[in-house]
């Protein structure tokens, strides 16, 4: 395998970079390159059918905000830009003033539904496959640390038997390509970190771009990683203006695409996040500020929130918040309405039932378990806690490799890197989205979704293959360790679906 610094410069465009920027460490194991290339398609076709067989069967009111979603795509796909707010958008939220680029590239591409298919499926199946690219990317993103081929199958066992990644995958959500662009972004800035082509740098960069038009959660991610970027660049300082005119002067045509796409980006970040500043006095405004507080009503989850907090300062009753909560349309958030008013009101009866900090982020962790490896939607399917044990012990073992293995001198400090990365993006997660959010309406489990560190999860289940594998010498041990954490993912994901799934899963049962 050739190294990186073996290739011509001049040929180091972005898409050869992906192959050649691959480590020879020597830790292909025993699996043979046939035997690995057999056992991915076995593995990937296997999660294609699931994902299929969601797509087809699963009802329109299970996935996460899936109405909404849909709804926008559909709207999106009517004008050739943007649409604007009207009556006709209200009850999906804003169509303007917030991240717009899944539904706009979700709206053209349906109008290539000339198959008879509903709108849903046509859009369910469009999903599909950014979720095989972030499972794409991620195996090149442990290439950056390892060759190991036990370690490849393993990632692509519980990558895409991750249950709530499954279902999230075969639904329409903005969530699936945010997850595509930062798996993108993350694997193009450490590729740059071991071979200096700027044109991996730019294509991170410009994944963060769009990522940030994706969804604004990716905003955190972004922050992350250009620290990260900095605190690598520093050691290069003094050799960053000659690196500047060799880059220039050997710059290739993808670059040059890429520069130029990256400067259109950045434009309609500016046009989006500091206009939305500018006019507003926030870079995402409530619809209730871009609207009258009337027509943002109309819209389920801003209702949610106009309710709630007219409630809590005292400009409707509890029991006028109830009446109100009667009128919201979507049967999940009405439900989690009438739970959010009834829950506070409990707790302006009882201050003493408010969680400290410490408890607050023990209950994080299991509701973020719980939703990652069992399913929350507007429809939940969860494990009892024991059964998330042999998780649990698969998550220690593989931190105990990281302890254990993990040497600067031998593996460099990219596995440290991206742990930061990980530390990092929940750290931000729970610090400013999910405990402000149950500093202010109550309910700890408010805003923590599993899916919402989907973000981040290249970079977790890369490093959790690699070091759990790392953690014994023995290739027999790890051979064993690998086959019981593959079969405790597989169990876990589809076969407990079937078993538990009932009639109001399914679109096609009564």
């Amino acid at each position: 395998m050739a190294s990186p610094e073996l290739l011509p410069e001049q040929n180091q465009q972005v898409f050869e970079d992906i192959s050649t920027v691959i480590p020879d460490t020597g830790e292909e194991g025993f699996i043979s390159a046939t035997f690995l290339k057999c056992a991915s398609v076995i593995l990937l076709a296997y999660f294609g059918a699931r994902l299929v067989f969601f797509a087809l069967n699963i009802s329109s009111f299970v996935p996460p905000d899936e109405v909404t979603h849909a709804g926008l795509c559909k709207i999106f796909s009517k004008v050739f830009l943007f649409p604007e707010n009207s009556p006709a958008t209200y009850e999906f939220g804003l169509a303007t003033n917030t991240a717009w680029l899944y539904y706009w590239i979700m709206g053209k591409l349906l109008h290539l539904n000339i198959f008879g298919l509903s709108d849903l499926v046509f859009l369910r199946l469009l999903n599909i496959p950014l979720a095989f690219g972030t499972v794409w990317y991620s195996i090149r993103l442990l290439r950056l640390l390892t060759d190991n081929r036990l370690a490849q199958l393993l990632l692509i066992v519980v990558i895409t038997n991750t249950p709530m990644f499954s279902l999230l995958s075969a639904s329409v959500s903005y969530d699936n390509l945010a997850n595509l662009l930062a798996a993108m972004a993350i694997y193009y800035e450490f590729a740059f970190f071991k071979n200096r082509s700027g044109g991996l740098l730019g294509a991170s960069l410009l994944c963060q771009m769009a990522g940030s038009l994706t969804k604004i959660t990716f905003l955190p991610l972004i922050l992350v990683l250009n620290v990260l970027l900095v605190l690598n660049e520093v050691k290069n300082l003094k050799t960053l203006p000659e690196e500047f005119r060799r880059q220039f002067r050997t710059i290739s045509r993808s670059s040059l695409l890429t520069l130029f796409l990256l400067i259109i980006a950045v434009g309609l970040n500016l046009q989006l996040y500091a206009g939305n500043y500018l006019r507003y006095g926030a870079p995402n405004p409530g619809m209730s500020q871009v609207i009258s507080p009337q027509a943002a009503m109309q819209s389920r989850l801003d209702a949610r929130g106009t309710i709630f907090s007219q409630y809590k300062e005292g400009k409707l009753s509890y029991m006028d918040a109830l009446i109100l909560t009667g009128e919201i349309r979507h049967p999940g958030d009405k439900a989690d309405t009438f739970y959010l008013l009834m829950n506070y009101e409990k707790l302006k009866r009882n201050p003493q039932l408010w969680l400290s900090p410490l408890n607050y982020a023990n209950s994080w962790f299991q509701i973020m378990a719980a939703s990652i490896f069992g399913i929350r939607a507007h429809l939940g399917m969860f494990k009892p806690p024991l059964y998330l044990l042999p998780i649990y012990v698969v998550m220690a073992l593989a931190f105990l490799g990281f302890i254990v293995r993990w040497r600067p001198s031998e593996a460099g400090w990219s596995p440290l890197s991206l742990a930061v990365v990980v530390v990092s993006y929940a750290g931000l997660l729970i610090y400013e989205v999910n405990y402000e959010a149950y500093l202010n309406y109550g309910e700890p489990s408010l805003t923590v979704y599993g899916r919402y560190l989907f973000i981040v999860m290249a970079p977790v289940y890369v490093l959790l293959c690699h070091y759990l594998l790392r953690l014994f010498r023995s290739e027999h041990i790890r051979t064993t360790l690998a086959l019981v954490t593959a079969v405790l993912f597989i169990s876990y994901d589809f076969p407990w679906f079937l078993r538990h799934a009932t009639a109001e899963w399914y679109t096609w049962l009564p």
